[in-house]
């Protein structure tokens, strides 16, 4: 016998040999029943189970105390169902052990198995009174009826447990675990309050044990009713007043929650930290006006805490993200100013935080937003040269900087100084290699060279990009190759992409009339080609810039009727039905326009959104 081979039967007979209680010696496991049980191990990954019965039976009866024989053997009765040689195996082992309650617990559950619940009920009710006064015996058969999923009964003996034991804190997070598995939340949640009061450190252990099951309202009401009554009973308890902050978000009663984490900031002397925090989740959660007193809070209350510059620049962060999802803009569609609005709030609350915190580590970032504002919203882009130039100027070699690189690159497009933007971001390409930035960067080079007509330079570029499917910027770069690709030609001038390219270029410089009139034109002279679909699109698209939203509407309707199998022709119907209720107030127009894309484009990656719309226009979420 090799070496190798005598080590491999001596280590498998040293663990055969602990599972059985038994000495390890040469009469524990000798090197044929190694051999057999190994065997039968690959027979039972097989399914091969009557094939590995037969050697567990022969191995069982060479040597009953090995538990590992005995646990094998019964699996695999159990596989084949044949539980009545599963029990009767059993039955040996409780009448071979001076403390049978394991073995009597396990019969139980065959007996449950085989179809007589009667019986095993009986048999594990005989555990329990083996030995009533150990609380382990409770949790032995808990365990045993959660293999069954016998919810119900295992609660019915862990409370008596409780009862019998005369001990109100034992088993209390298998109990809620239980409640919450039958609907019972708001015992489940009394439970979890009286871990608290042992240990308030458990809040995060608790909240991920509650979480999955708070899927209803009736669920959250039953737990936010059991907390707050608890919060009454023990108000200088925080764990059970975050706990009950915390059932609020998730129910979405932002603003009941906003006195929880207020009454908490003040009873803890957090001076904004928990209130910052808090303000950060109602902001996420799109409850932008709660989120605003819990900022003005912390700024009113703290002007001097060190929550109060996050706080500053936390504010303006969801002043900007509360005017994109309103959609609103700084100008209207005719150029004219449009009153002040939560950008102007932004860029209020970005310029106080300069003058109140030049010193602090969100400077440079806060400055760069005010560019970007500046150059995004507000179209000033001699104030965001400005700014922009300041932050590379003041901060060099930091990311802060870099970013701003790119912002001045993307202002140069808008600004027509395309050699300049080339530039911009050819250097920061080159310092860069890769990252986030660097895909940006690469990304718009080869929008600079689909600008210019160079489309074998933009392939190239796009090509390079291909890698990582899961950011925006590469599946942009994918969709710019596909279109490359698929509308070459029909001459090797490539006339109809370079005249769609310049548009697209005009369109990004907001020269929104004369990239009208030359898809217009294009359209006119190459209405067969196959680019034809994207530029009815973005025709639709400059109508409704061009303050023409009626045509817009019309526009976009038309593309499905034209070209049905476009992937452009949901998102059409998208534009459409927006349009309709946005512009023209027109809710039933939009519903059918948008009940289109269920119908005649049901595996429209735009379905949950529509579905989420239809929903909203109907006032079915208020």
């Amino acid at each position: 016998m090799n070496l190798r081979r005598l080590l491999v039967m001596c280590s498998i007979g040293f663990a055969l040999g602990i599972l059985g209680g038994l000495p390890v010696s040469a009469q524990s496991v000798d090197s044929s029943q190694v051999g057999r049980f190994q065997l039968a191990e690959s027979f039972m990954r097989t399914a091969q189970y009557q094939r590995a019965i037969s050697l567990l039976e022969g191995l069982y009866n060479d040597s009953p105390q090995t538990n590992v024989f005995y646990d094998r053997l019964r699996e695999a009765y159990e596989s084949v169902k044949r539980y009545d040689a599963a029990i009767a195996l059993v039955n040996q082992k409780i009448s071979q052990e001076l403390s049978p309650t394991i073995y009597v617990a396990d019969k139980a559950r065959l007996q449950f198995l085989k179809g007589d619940e009667a019986t095993a009920r009986q048999t594990w009710q005989a555990a329990i009174d083996s030995n009533p006064s150990s609380s382990s015996v409770y949790l032995l058969v808990y365990r045993s009826l959660m293999q069954v999923r016998l919810f119900d009964f295992s609660i019915e003996i862990l409370e008596a447990g409780r009862e019998t034991l005369g001990n109100t804190a034992l088993f209390q997070i298998d109990l809620a675990q239980l409640y919450n598995l039958t609907s019972q939340h708001d015992k489940a949640a009394i439970e979890y309050l009286d871990l608290l009061k042992i240990n308030q450190n458990q809040l995060n252990y608790v909240r991920s044990q509650m979480g999955p099951f708070l899927t209803t309202p009736e669920s959250l009401e039953k737990s936010i009713a059991v907390v707050g009554a608890g919060v009454a009973q023990n108000p200088l308890n925080r764990a059970f007043r975050e706990f009950l902050g915390w059932l609020y978000v998730e129910n979405k009663q932002y603003r009941l929650a906003l006195d929880v984490y207020r009454a908490v900031d003040r009873l803890e002397r957090e001076e904004g930290k928990i209130l910052f925090t808090f303000a950060q989740i109602a902001s996420d959660g799109g409850a932008y006006d709660v989120a605003l007193e819990a900022y003005d809070e912390i700024l009113r209350r703290y002007p001097l805490g060190l929550s109060a510059p996050d706080a500053l620049r936390g504010l303006g962060l969801m002043q900007e993200k509360w005017a994109e999802t309103l959609g609103e803009n700084v100008f209207d569609l005719a150029g004219n100013r449009l009153p002040r609005n939560h950008y102007d709030e932004a860029l209020d609350t970005y310029q106080l935080f300069l003058i109140d915190y030049p010193q602090h580590p969100m400077f440079p970032d806060v400055l760069r937003r005010i560019g970007l504002l500046h150059q995004d919203v507000f179209y000033d882009y001699t104030s965001a040269y400005t700014v922009l130039t300041e932050v590379i100027g003041r901060y060099p070699q930091t990311i802060v900087a870099d970013q701003a690189a790119y912002d001045l690159g993307r202002l140069a497009v808008m600004e027509n100084r395309m050699e300049d933007a080339r530039l911009e971001f050819s250097r920061l390409l080159t310092r860069l290699r890769t990252g986030e930035l660097a895909d940006l960067s690469r990304y718009d080079l080869a929008l600079y060279h689909f600008y210019k007509g160079d489309f074998e330079a933009a392939l190239g570029l796009t090509a390079a990009m291909q890698e990582n499917t899961s950011t925006d910027v590469a599946n942009d770069a994918i969709a710019m190759k596909v279109m490359l690709i698929e509308n070459r030609g029909p001459d090797s001038l490539d006339v109809p992409l370079r005249g769609y390219a310049h548009t697209k270029l005009l369109t990004r410089q907001r020269e929104w009339e004369t990239a009208l009139h030359q898809l217009d034109d294009l359209l006119q002279e190459f209405g067969s080609h196959p680019l034809a679909d994207d530029m009815l699109f973005d025709r639709a698209i400059l109508l409704a810039r061009t303050a023409k939203p009626e045509l817009a509407i019309q526009a976009y309707l038309e593309l499905p009727l034209i070209h049905p199998a476009s992937f452009l022709a949901d998102r059409s119907l998208f534009g459409a039905a927006t349009l309709q209720y946005q512009i023209l107030g027109d809710r039933a127009s939009a519903i059918l326009t948008f009940e289109r894309i269920l119908k005649e484009y049901p595996g429209s990656l735009l379905t949950t959104v529509t579905r989420e719309q239809i929903r909203r226009l109907r006032g079915d979420e208020v």
